[in-house]
């Protein structure tokens, strides 16, 4: 089952897999995706002028191990695929870039930031019409400190917020959030936002519970409610890794996650 997975819900609870819908080809070696690859944390986004659904991931081709990271790029007509690759692409950096957000702003314009490596800066590229490529040259987000990555961009009210997080390793660490009324910046660095208690794995919010984040989902019907998700990683047993979705909620414009055990919609309509 290698490659990407894809998994419907109509309520956020209920869920139903998908399948693979992009797999590595176990066959063909003289493709990028051939087994033994490696595909990480994909974002998928839908263009409207041309409707595909582009997929992007981190991608490290086999042999290489985690040397360069590249970002790797698959089309579909669907949301749940199939998904053809299609090619890949190194942001700004001959060793690539790690952890990233494909941001689609309100103008339907898709920004890649992400971190450069490896000197760790935080950097942003705007892409293509058509969201293949990068248009331009990369710029250095101001403001984001070094060292910055797994950002999560959401826009409310005009202004940006990004959770993200530092960079140790497969470890967990403190939450970092900015602001910014431009994607350049400059960015306003904010207290960490996660507060409580992860009673579950017993990791305060000193460690974001035990997670990094990785995503953050618009609430389809209620008008500013997002879903903060963080990814746990268990680098000896991956399979074990789990999810940590919140609800975040915005105290004087400034963001909030706070640690629940059980929550539902409903958390948005009090």
């Amino acid at each position: 089952d290698g490659g990407i997975h894809c998994y419907t819900s109509k309520d956020l609870i209920n869920w139903t897999n998908a399948g693979v819908v992009l797999s590595v080809d176990y066959k063909n070696t003289n493709t990028d995706i051939e087994y033994g690859c490696l595909i990480e944390r994909p974002k998928v986004v839908f263009n409207k002028v041309t409707r595909k659904f582009i997929a992007f991931f981190k991608f490290y081709p086999k042999g290489n191990g985690y040397e360069i990271a590249y970002v790797g790029v698959a089309i579909a007509d669907s949301p749940n695929g199939p998904f053809q690759y299609s090619h890949k692409f190194l942001a700004d950096s001959p060793k690539g870039s790690g952890d990233f957000s494909m941001f689609v702003d309100t103008n339907g314009d898709l920004y890649h930031l992400a971190v450069r490596k490896p000197d760790k800066t935080f950097i942003i590229g705007k892409m293509r019409d058509d969201y293949l490529l990068p248009a331009e040259e990369y710029k250095i987000c101001q403001g984001i400190d070094f060292h910055t990555e797994a950002p999560a961009i959401i826009k409310v009210n005009d202004v940006y917020h990004m959770l993200s997080s530092a960079s140790s390793g497969w470890t967990p660490n403190e939450a970092r959030y900015y602001t910014s009324t431009t994607l350049f910046g400059t960015w306003t660095r904010h207290e960490n936002p996660t507060h409580g208690f992860n009673t579950i794995d017993n990791i305060g919010s000193e460690k974001t519970f035990g997670g990094q984040s990785s995503f953050i989902i618009p609430v389809v019907g209620i008008e500013n409610a997002f879903i903060a998700m963080f990814d746990i990683w268990k680098p000896s047993m991956p399979i074990e890794g789990r999810y940590i979705w919140l609800p975040i909620e915005f105290k004087e414009g400034k963001m909030a996650i706070n640690w629940i055990e059980k929550w539902n919609l409903s958390f948005f309509k009090k």
